[in-house]
């Protein structure tokens, strides 16, 4: 017999602009064998003990750190519905101490590239980093990362691209002003029309309408034929309220009446998401496989040959353990924001990964496991 539960889930939440983690003291859980303070002759179990292959597994929602930019500060911001699970920005004012989250974690400095700690330890840690190269209209983006120390040498491997995306395309409301250019194949809304050319030189195209209010630096700009959506390259600059220019020359000249666009209205949907995180060690070939939701999304090895073995210190779930606190705590801390639900970690290498939406560790190959996930009964 099944029991149903109802009610409202729970998780461990790092908020928004927290300094905040969850320690895994070394000294509660082992005993100082000798009392001389020296770990390595202390009788450790579990994952203070371990050594050799394991698999870390972790199913977490992460949230925009990003924030809603805006492309110039005579611009506007789209409407959005308000989210605590959504970092303010900086609406371009000129004193950026005016705002808590330019002085905890500037947009200029560090958030776009911003390393979340998931789990730290030591000699092993996983993390999500920001992959954008600016926030308007361009929620968080995250790679997953792996840093591992065997025999001294700490390697750090990072997927290729973001792994947990931004949603790109959007259902569309009519009315007698849409735009209706826009669409894909599967009738979902993916690019707004910026405009219409009315000259093109090299890497300088003028367009029809202002321009300014909906254009930014490193923004993405394309053209179409029928369904299909071609880039022609990235923003440098904006001149005046009718021209932009390109980081590179465009060829073939675009004729005048090439209709351009941008990007549609992006969404951090992942917010409201679960991922299942997973990192596997296999001694014997000395590989490292990472995988989001199951799948395989980086396979490599570590350089040294040596046997791995989790460090005989405290470990941290939600940042580094530095604790710091103020003006860019964040970086300090790598602040993880966002929220846990389960974590753990096996001493043998997983190949698959059945369960994506709750953990079931063995228990004889357990060495953590940390459910923080409960409903109202």
């Amino acid at each position: 017999m099944y029991q149903v539960l109802a009610g409202k889930k729970r998780s461990l939440v790092f908020p928004v602009m927290c300094n905040g983690f969850v320690k895994l003291d070394y000294s509660d859980n082992v005993v100082d064998t000798n009392n001389d303070g020296d770990t390595s002759n202390d009788i450790a179990y579990g994952l203070f003990d371990h050594e050799g292959s394991f698999t870390f597994e972790a199913i977490v929602t992460p949230y925009d750190i990003n924030g809603y930019g805006r492309q110039s500060a005579s611009g506007t911001i789209p409407s959005f519905t308000l989210s605590k699970k959504i970092m303010p920005s900086n609406s371009h004012q000129s004193t950026t101490a005016n705002y808590q989250s330019e002085l905890y974690l500037p947009v200029s400095g560090g958030r776009l590239t911003h390393e979340m700690r998931i789990f730290s330890n030591d000699k092993f840690s996983v993390s999500l980093l920001n992959a954008t190269s600016f926030n308007e209209n361009q929620p968080a983006e995250y790679k997953i990362r792996v840093s591992m120390d065997i025999g001294g040498t700490t390697e750090t491997f990072t997927t290729t691209s973001a792994v947990i995306t931004a949603n790109k395309s959007s259902m569309f409301k009519w009315s007698s002003t849409s735009d209706t250019e826009g669409f894909d194949s599967n009738g979902r809304r993916t690019f707004d029309l910026l405009g219409s050319t009315t000259s093109h030189s090299g890497a300088v195209i003028g367009l029809s309408g202002t321009v300014e209010n909906q254009c930014h630096a490193s923004q993405e700009l394309f053209i179409r034929d029928g369904f299909t959506f071609t880039s022609i390259g990235t923003i440098a600059s904006v001149t005046g309220t009718t021209s932009v220019t390109l980081n590179a020359s465009y060829s073939p000249t675009l004729s005048n009446g090439t209709k351009v666009f941008i990007h549609s209205r992006k969404e951090a949907s992942y917010i409201n998401n679960t991922y299942h995180i997973a990192c596997t060690y296999t001694q014997s070939s000395n590989r490292i496989n990472i995988f989001l939701n199951g799948i395989n999304v980086l396979s490599t090895k570590h350089t040294q040959s040596g046997t791995f073995a989790f460090g005989r210190t405290d470990s941290f779930i939600g940042a580094n353990g530095t604790g710091a606190t103020g003006t860019l705590s964040a970086i300090t801390n790598k602040q993880f924001m966002g929220e846990m639900h389960e974590m753990s970690i096996l001493n043998i290498p997983k190949t698959t990964f059945v369960n994506k939406e709750n953990l079931l560790p063995s228990l004889n190959n357990t060495l953590l496991y940390l459910r923080f996930e409960e409903i109202d009964l």
